[in-house]
């Protein structure tokens, strides 16, 4: 293994049964790799990296895995289950704590030494910093705080008991934890999961600028563009590696096959030419020739055959050719699907809509995805204009004779022991076997594909199904609500492929950012209660960035507005301590030290205090905050599961708790910046 390799792997299979998931893979990985590990569901990307980790073992006869010298390997696994509750979840680097200690400990005895022991116990502090150093000691509490930051993370809640931590929580204090230990090698699956966008941003900046190598499992294309610089193909077993990013992997891909199928041509034509001459052979009685002349045709077909095997076969494209031509219209009004006008959803009890004086219109033919933080609504305006929802106001026109579609998160089905064949049938009566076939064929289920039972599909596969007999009835509007979660990439390609070629109107929910900026001409951003187009999804986020920046402003409370005027020009004119905001009796039920804040410090001992339960306080309000996100999204995602409107009043009562604890948070920062200066 060369001096500068972390990683060497050689040959390695590893079988589950009778089933081979790899066979005879190869790859090195050098310091400052980022790779992207890329392939179907199922195809052991997982596997790989468990191999690496040392979670499990290669198959005995073959290969060999070989890490350089001394080389720190971090896992971050896709299900953290495994996890211990208290010493796995605990960020404090134990190294750099037993030299901190072990500093303070040199300290005390230096305050009390006797200049004979001076000097030696100077050398021993001198190389107890020395280790700190070389630790990484001097910069670790302000990562520590830089990481919990970007993950939303305080920390409470990275020693809270296991059980008590949500998914979203346990990925990110997991990712946390392993950032702040900066391996030489990080081996990450998934890692974007639960992560909202901000933390993405952050990861992909941290990752970006570390120098340690990273081994990264992800679906999210957009994000693998952000980190990779090689992509590595794992397909039938084996890892095919290229430089570059996603995009870059793409280019080479398709001059691969271009090469392959030209390749392939000359080697049919050679063929053709070799089976004429051994049947002119033949023809004439040259026995010996004839067969001379057959061993090379065979020959020529065998190469033939390997290379049509090797052109990758399993990942077919989708195609939906236009299930109808667009109307030829005559004006503006005709072109037009849908017209809403002044939309406004409420909830029965609540005095806050969801949204409110909605209006848009549909185009006929446009392609739009909706995009927007949790809970502005997006989901709830799908169901709306589907009819789901009622609204409490405002009016909605179809244009007449529309039929209307839906595609979700998970495509269902009755009986999932039913083939593909028979689901499409089922779903579709009015098709018989041979069309039936032939529209699946166009999916990428051929052959002994479409006798395959729906409940061993993956979820790309079970999508494409749903999709393939959703657009029999051949809808003029499809509806789709982030389409493309727990979908690979090559799924979310097929599905992308199709929805391009949909002559029909589309309007999608979806945080995908690479099928956004595929699928959408153009992108409607949900910002400050009203719907903005934008021409791509950068344009939305800077305008995002400066409404967050703007609400921030807006939001800030100033300490001089609640006082009388006589006490407010007291206070402007002499250094007086001014009274803190009038927090109410629930504000102070749910978070008692608000009691102790009312008024900003008079001397340096207070301001400790004051400072102290500042910053006790903003940890338990973000600590609030995180959990009633997830809460937030774990409702978003019932939606569709339940039939109640309890679930939608829930909804809004979260939604103004959040909202409440985001003003309290800002209240917070504010006097703990007053307080400092």
């Amino acid at each position: 293994m060369c001096d500068m390799t972390l990683l060497s792997i050689n040959n390695i299979s590893k079988s589950y049964a009778a089933v081979k998931v790899l066979e005879g893979v190869d790859l090195n990985i050098m310091p400052g790799d980022k790779i992207a590990l890329i392939g179907d569901n199922g195809a052991g990307k997982t596997t790989l990296l468990r191999l690496i980790a040392g979670s499990e073992t290669p198959d005995p006869e073959f290969g060999s895995i070989k890490l350089a010298r001394g080389t720190v390997v971090g896992y971050l696994e896709q299900q953290l289950d495994h996890l211990n509750a208290n010493s796995d979840f605990a960020l404090e680097d134990p190294e750099i704590a037993a030299v901190e200690q072990e500093i303070l400990d040199l300290q005390t005895e230096l305050e009390n030494c006797s200049d004979n022991n001076l000097d030696i116990l100077m050398q021993k502090y001198a190389g107890a910093q020395d280790r700190y150093e070389a630790l990484g000691g001097f910069s670790f509490r302000q990562r520590l705080q830089a990481t919990l930051n970007a993950f939303s993370l305080d920390e409470t809640t990275i020693r809270r008991p296991l059980e008590y931590l949500s998914g979203g929580e346990r990925m990110r204090v997991a990712l946390a934890r392993l950032l702040l230990r900066s391996p030489d090698l990080l081996l990450l699956d998934e890692p974007t999961n639960h992560l909202d966008q901000k933390a993405i941003d952050w990861l992909e900046d941290y990752l970006n600028k570390m120098t340690s190598a990273v081994l990264f499992v992800s679906h999210d294309r957009a994000f693998i563009n952000k980190v990779a610089n090689k992509t590595a193909e794992l397909n039938t077993g084996k890892i095919r590696m290229y430089s570059g990013n996603y995009t870059k992997y793409l280019e080479q891909k398709a001059f691969e096959e271009k090469t392959l199928e030209r390749r392939i041509y000359h080697i049919e034509k050679k063929l053709q030419r070799q089976e004429e001459i051994t049947q002119t052979m033949l023809s004439h009685r040259k026995i010996a020739q004839y067969h001379s002349s057959e061993i090379k045709e065979s020959r020529i077909s065998d190469e033939l055959a390997a290379l049509r095997n090797f052109k990758r076969s399993s990942h077919k494209r989708m195609s939906f050719k236009p299930v109808q031509e667009p109307a030829q219209t005559s004006s503006r009004r005709e072109q037009i699907a849908m017209e809403v006008k002044d939309l406004s959803v409420r909830f029965e009890g609540e005095s806050d809509p969801i949204f409110e004086n909605l209006t848009f219109n549909l185009i006929k033919g446009k392609h739009l995805v909706l995009v927007g933080r949790n809970g502005c609504g997006k989901t709830t305006l799908l169901k709306t204009l589907m009819g789901e929802i009622h609204q409490n106001k405002g009016t909605i026109r179809s244009a007449a004779n529309l039929t209307f579609a839906f595609l979700g998160q998970e495509a269902k089905f009755d009986d999932y022991e039913k083939t593909v064949l028979e689901q499409l049938l089922i779903l579709q009566p009015q098709l018989n076997d041979a069309k039936a076939r032939s529209e699946l064929a166009r999916v990428g289920f051929s052959g002994d594909t479409v006798f395959h039972k729906t409940g061993s599909l993956s979820g790309g596969e079970r999508s494409r199904l749903f999709l393939c007999a959703l657009l029999q009835d051949k809808p003029d509007v499809l509806f789709m609500d982030e389409p493309t979660n727990h979908l690979d990439i090559y799924s979310r390609e097929l599905l992308e492929d199709a929805l391009n070629e949909f002559t029909g109107t589309i309007l999608a929910v979806s945080h995908d950012r690479y099928f956004i900026e595929h699928i959408a001409e153009e992108v409607w951003g949900m910002l400050d209660g009203g719907i903005d187009v934008f021409s791509n999804l950068a344009e939305y986020r800077e305008a995002e960035r400066v409404a967050g920046r703007k609400k921030i402003e807006s939001k800030k409370p100033d300490p001089l507005e609640a006082l009388p005027e006589k006490q407010l020009k007291t206070a402007v004119s002499s250094e007086k301590p001014l009274e803190m905001p009038l927090w109410d009796d629930r504000e102070i039920h749910l978070y008692p030290l608000l009691a102790n804040l009312k008024q900003y410090p008079a001397n340096k001992s207070e301001r400790r205090r004051v400072v102290a339960d500042i910053n006790k306080l903003l940890r338990e309000v973000d600590s609030n905050l995180s959990r009633h996100q997830e809460e937030k999204i774990s409702l978003e995602k019932n939606f569709t599961r339940v039939e109640s409107g309890e679930i939608y009043h829930d909804y809004a009562d979260l939604l103004q708790t959040i909202e409440a604890e985001e003003l309290l948070y800002l209240q917070l920062m504010e006097i703990a910046e007053d307080i400092k200066s």
